[in-house]
């Protein structure tokens, strides 16, 4: 990619006074701390809670025989998709949570993992009250229960990504601001240098 000198002016001026803009994660992720955001250790900490929590429901899930409540009790064929469809998300969960983990300070991968929990929370709620209707009470108890359990991480990982998002938008708007005063600088002070090059003929 090529720039033309006043291009290159302008990102020497953005690079000298955002620096946030251009720093590397580290040092990212400590002024992500100094802006009142969880640290990357707690963060971590709260995102294996949450893979913890859901990991539970793969016994359960392997428990259920929605084929058999289908052909035996007359159940709507669908809970034999939705199990396959729990057990896959729980599979894609796993992926997203390593991602994100390693990454702490991206707001996509955060909503990523998250709307991956809404959905497996979704699907997990139908099946339950699948099991409460063809299956036997206890296990659609105990999905319920995990269910419940998995709320408070699911709070906090949705606390996080907020605090998250809005630090991340007060950044743009910092570098939107700089960039425009950088640009009115250059372009100030262009016709002044040119004026200089006329004089010296």
């Amino acid at each position: 990619m090529k720039f033309s000198p006043r291009g290159w002016a302008l990102l020497a001026c953005l690079a000298a006074s955002v620096p946030a803009v251009w720093a590397g994660p580290q040092t990212m992720s400590t002024q992500a701390q100094d802006a009142g955001l969880e640290t990357p250790w707690t963060v971590r900490k709260t995102i294996a809670g949450v893979l913890s929590q859901t990991d539970k429901l793969r016994p359960l899930f392997a428990q259920l025989d929605p084929q058999q409540w289908s052909d035996k009790k007359g159940a709507p064929g669908l809970y034999v998709a939705q199990r396959s469809t729990a057990q896959r998300q729980l599979n894609d969960l796993t992926v997203a949570t390593n991602l994100f983990s390693q990454k702490v300070e991206s707001l996509s991968l955060g909503l990523d993992l998250y709307f991956r929990l809404e959905a497996l929370d979704v699907t997990a709620r139908s099946l339950q009250e699948g099991a409460k209707a063809y299956a036997d009470r206890a296990t659609a108890d105990k999905l319920a229960q995990l269910i419940a359990a998995d709320f408070t991480s699911r709070e906090q990982l949705q606390n996080y990504l907020r605090d998250l998002a809005t630090s991340e938008e007060e950044n743009f708007k910092i570098a939107d601001e700089e960039a425009q005063r950088c640009r009115g600088t250059i372009s100030r002070e262009a016709p002044a240098a040119s004026s200089k090059g006329t004089r010296k003929r």
